[in-house]
């Protein structure tokens, strides 16, 4: 079954695309299949209930239903393994 991920940074832009090619990564050695959604943090609510996870680089304050995991450490390299384990954990 193929899961939703949705990653989303303040402009949609800048660091979500590096964020993408680690998750893809991730997913790939964790044989998750994903549709993955690029988006703002702004259109977050949009997906609420739609996705299985929303991977953010910034933190957030809201109350979603899909679980929130911040990414920032895909740009900063510290605690990655830690979010990996995240990730895959809500995902598989």
């Amino acid at each position: 079954m193929e899961k939703t991920v949705v990653i989303a940074c303040g402009a949609g832009l800048a660091t979500s695309p590096m964020v993408r090619d680690k998750i893809e990564e991730v997913l790939s050695e964790n044989n998750i299949r994903a549709n993955i959604i690029q988006t703002t943090l702004n259109e977050l609510e949009g997906y609420d209930d739609k996705a299985d996870i929303f991977i953010t680089t910034m933190k957030i304050n809201s109350d979603y239903t899909t679980p929130v995991v911040h990414g920032s450490a895909f740009l900063t390299g510290i605690n990655e393994e830690t979010v990996i384990e995240q990730i895959v954990g809500i995902l598989k």
